[in-house]
């Protein structure tokens, strides 16, 4: 008799377990905020690849506190992705290697702002989330970049470059039309 209903209980919770998969409806905020190309990227952390070279660097203490060689905290920092209308701009922090040398002048960051090729925004149903991608060059660099946007506003931006190593940043994306205006003093 136990045995029968140890038995029983272990086949009801076998097949009560099952992931659950949360689908979003066309009513959801989301498409109405990717759609309208007004929106702002921040960065929470930043995933560089890791190399021989950035882990010396890391071995030498020259990483931010709270840091580690794979993720670097971006709390703190002024970093931006922004998509307005045609128009991306970027400034956001690189961490780590440089194939070829920038130059004077050249920026340690990335940075860009212009109108992208190649811009492509997809909503994928199976995964529930957005991508996003385009091709962006400025003075020195050409970059590839790749934007998954979830239902809860977080996003993972990957940059490909020709002459650096792939980065990849992790925050959340907000309505441009919800920053605070900037107060002239």
């Amino acid at each position: 008799m136990r045995v029968r209903l140890i038995y029983i209980l272990f086949i009801s919770l076998m097949l009560s377990c099952k992931s659950s998969k949360t689908v979003i409806d066309d009513t959801h905020l989301i498409h109405d905020l990717v759609a309208s190309k007004k929106f702002k990227f921040t960065g929470v952390s930043a995933s560089p690849m890791v190399t021989q070279s950035l882990t010396a660097v890391a071995n030498s203490g020259l990483i931010p506190p709270g840091s580690s060689i794979s993720r670097i905290d971006l709390n703190g920092t002024n970093n931006y992705l922004k998509i307005k209308g045609d128009s991306v701009s970027a400034n956001l922090p690189f961490f780590g290697e440089r194939q070829f040398g920038g130059g004077y002048g050249a920026s340690t960051g990335i940075e860009f702002d212009g109108i992208p090729n190649n811009y492509e925004q997809l909503f994928n149903a199976d995964k529930q989330k957005y991508t996003i991608s385009f091709q962006i060059a400025d003075t020195s660099d050409l970059y590839n970049v790749h934007i998954d946007v979830y239902p809860n506003k977080s996003s993972v931006v990957s940059v490909n470059m020709a002459n650096r190593n792939a980065i990849q940043y992790n925050g959340n994306i907000n309505s441009i039309e919800e920053e605070e205006p900037v107060q002239n003093e």
